[in-house]
């Protein structure tokens, strides 16, 4: 219906008096004929005049009823609007990490249960809707902004844990990769996880559905909340799969005592989960590339460039904290015979043969490096000179009874090494302590090879 006089209140008054007024004029003829009066004492002037006066004073009350009433109602529903658009125009104002206002503070009241009840209810999912795109958007927003300043796995893995944690709830979580068809371990947070209990099945029909999974528990006793002095089964256990662009990256775990805060399957759910998919696949390229960079290609341990690095590492940290480091240099005994009578495939046998013992044989935080041809360079963190003699010559007479063999033929083969350690006189850097195991292994090859000489 379309305004008489462009305002809805001044067409309320207008309606309302003119109603009052059309009941002045019609209510002497009703009183006539409900009360069979003469029509000589109704139908006069000032009967008239008092009617329509009543009517007009009726209709105007009304109006000021209606003021009372519903104009009040909708003035302070126009207010919580302005109050809630200074809201929104401060958080516009405010730096990305502020937080969002409470959509409670600009509610309306729902105290009525008529049409206005329903209006200040639709007000308030209104409001609650905005704030929600809001919240969402700036937790995208911080949370891509951390992904992009972090370029390691497992940087990336502890940003989504948290923001996942967060965004969804949950006192615990973990990240699996997919790896040459198996599924990795990158990071855990407050959870105790035993990836071997878990069936394989699993994950396939995880990827196959493309949707979250929420469960009450996971069969197999895999999953525990870790709590610091004891472990917990968790009541709700939310597994999500990780895909990008068709191909499967992962899986993220988040494990709660209660309900999770948001619904898995929504569209900003999904649309929120999308976001990390691409950084935890570009941060597994990044991966592939630095250990095929860092990989010699034939043995398996470390190159030397990346390797030597890795050793400069140890070094600084060695003299920081003054603990001992040595290093092996280890040449393979007549290494050019064995290329020259079986030929240079038995040789890269041998290589790989050695590289896999010394691999096997030394601690995770020791290092395996190819230096160059046939030799090698292990690196002892916290070891003496005399442990890594002692640990080399371990090595040595475990290769000189090995029984190798290379087709119809028998290998023999043995290794001359130098050790060399940190703290030492005769070593101020990291070029120094490799000249010194080198100037023992070259005593060793003097004295007859197939022995481990102290760099004196």
């Amino acid at each position: 219906m379309k305004s008489i006089t462009g305002s809805v209140v001044k067409d309320q008054v207008i309606f309302m008096l003119g109603f009052g007024l059309l009941m002045g004029l019609i209510f002497p003829f009703f009183t006539l004929w409900l009360l069979q009066l003469p029509a000589s004492k109704v139908l006069t002037p000032l009967y008239f005049l008092m009617c329509v006066i009543a009517g007009l004073i009726v209709g105007f009350c009304n109006y000021l009823i209606f003021r009372g009433v519903a104009h009040r109602f909708l003035s302070e529903l126009s207010s919580r609007m302005a109050f809630f658009q200074e809201k929104l125009e401060v958080c516009r104002a405010a730096p990305a990490s502020a937080e969002i206002f409470q959509a409670e503070d600009c509610y309306a009241d729902t105290f009525s249960k008529d049409i206005l009840g329903e209006i200040s209810a639709d007000f308030n999912n209104l409001i609650s809707t905005v704030v929600n795109f809001m919240e969402v958007e700036r937790t995208t927003d911080i949370f891509l902004d951390k992904l992009k300043r972090s370029l390691k796995l497992e940087d990336v893995a502890g940003v989504i844990l948290d923001t996942f944690s967060d965004y969804f709830g949950g006192q615990g979580s973990f990240l699996l990769v997919l790896e040459r068809g198996e599924m990795n371990l990158v990071k855990s947070q407050f959870v105790e996880i035993k990836k071997d209990h878990l069936k394989e099945n699993l994950w396939h029909e995880l990827f196959r559905q493309e949707k979250p999974l929420i469960v009450s528990a996971i069969e197999g006793d895999a999953i525990h909340l870790n709590i610091g002095v004891a472990q917990i089964d968790p009541r709700y256990v939310a597994l999500i799969p990780l895909k990008y662009q068709n191909e499967n990256v992962g899986v993220c775990g988040l494990i709660s005592m209660e309900p999770f805060k948001r619904d898995f399957v929504s569209l900003e759910a999904r649309n929120f989960i999308q976001q990390a998919t691409p950084f935890i696949y570009n941060a597994l390229i990044m991966k592939r590339l630095e250990v095929m960079a860092a990989i010699d290609e034939l043995t398996g341990v470390l190159n030397r460039r990346f390797g030597l690095r890795r050793l400069n590492e140890e070094f600084e940290r060695s003299k920081r904290h003054r603990m001992p480091l040595s290093v092996a240099m280890v040449d393979i005994d007549h290494f050019k015979k064995i290329n020259d009578t079986y030929g240079h495939q038995a040789g890269d046998f041998v290589l790989k043969t050695m590289a896999s013992i010394f691999s096997q044989n030394v601690r995770v935080s020791d290092l395996v490096i190819r230096y160059g041809g046939e030799e090698f360079l292990l690196v002892f963190n916290g070891a003496s000179a005399i442990d890594t003699y002692q640990i080399m010559e371990k090595l040595r007479i475990m290769v000189e009874t090995l029984r190798l063999q290379y087709g119809a033929f028998d290998l023999k083969v043995t290794f001359s090494a130098g050790v060399a350690s940190y703290p030492s006189e005769k070593v101020s850097d990291m070029g120094a302590l490799i000249q010194q195991a080198d100037a023992g292994l070259y005593k060793a090859k003097e004295m007859g090879r197939n022995r481990t000489i102290i760099a004196g």
